[in-house]
């Protein structure tokens, strides 16, 4: 065999050897997180099913055996070992998520590694039903009815599913009440704020038709006096010129009748 093909073929067993032991490793530390889980010690359990991403991270579908060409950033495996992998990471988040849901209870936390697990499988059942009960504690009551909804529909029998879309009918009328009361508040509110503004146009309205009604009053008043001040200023001018009855006295008495006016003779003193 060309030294070239014994290389080739020694790095393909290489992979096969190293994926195939990851997996066994990953498979592992899923039974190791069980095991705690059983037993309660969900921090144990937490801390085993974290690192079984380690394990599977970093392949994807090829040729069974086929080495890692360059410039590829993923390990191809068999669909066999793929399909192992893919299961490995499901438990990976979905044994997070009920762990987070028992300890703590962290409800963010769990969600998010529902969301994952759906991700990888939509049509996951323990993983949309995790995911409603975390969008229900977290009050995304309409999110929370899909996922529960979604999960009976495909597993009709699930008793925990329709336990848990009863609760979430009592949490919506919950919230509807809650809803009621906060509008009922604001248009209160609302209202209140109208009838003051009501009140302060109505005040100003009345300040400002006072202030104009003392004004018309002071102008009436004013009037006759103005009125008066006329008269009395055309009564003095028609006085002026027509003179006043007390001067009749100082006009003397009539004339006779015209004289006749002759010349007396008149002597020049001779010098």
């Amino acid at each position: 065999m060309p030294l070239r093909a014994v290389s080739t073929h020694v790095r393909a067993l290489s992979t096969t050897c190293t994926a195939s032991a990851n997996i066994a490793k990953a498979q592992a530390l899923k039974d190791q997180g069980n095991a705690a889980f059983k037993e309660a010690k969900y921090s144990e359990a937490i801390a085993a099913y974290h690192q079984i991403f380690m394990y599977v991270h970093g392949y994807s579908q090829g040729s069974g055996g086929s080495s890692k060409m360059p410039g590829q950033t993923t390990q191809p495996v068999s669909a066999e070992e793929m399909a192992q992998i893919r299961d490995l990471k499901l438990a990976h988040f979905s044994n997070l998520a009920m762990c987070h849901l028992k300890r703590g209870p962290n409800y963010e936390k769990a969600r998010v590694n529902c969301s994952k697990a759906l991700e990888l499988d939509p049509r996951n059942v323990k993983a949309l039903f995790r995911r409603g009960k975390c969008h229900a504690q977290l009050g995304n009551l309409d999110e929370a009815k899909e996922d529960l909804d979604r999960a009976l529909a495909l597993q009709p029998e699930n008793k925990d599913a329709v336990r848990e879309l009863r609760a979430l009918k009592s949490l919506f009328a919950t919230q509807r009440k809650k809803e009621q009361r906060k509008f009922a508040g604001l248009f209160d509110k609302l209202n209140a704020d109208e009838a003051a503004e009501e009140a302060v146009r109505a005040a100003a309205a009345s300040s400002s038709a006072a202030a104009s009604s003392a004004v018309d009053v002071s102008e009436a008043s004013a009037a006759p006096s103005a009125e008066a001040a006329t008269v009395s200023a055309a009564q003095k001018r028609e006085a002026t010129v027509l003179g006043d009855d007390d001067d009749d006295d100082d006009m003397g008495e009539p004339l006779g009748a015209p004289q006749s006016f002759e010349p007396a003779d008149v002597q020049f003193r001779s010098g």
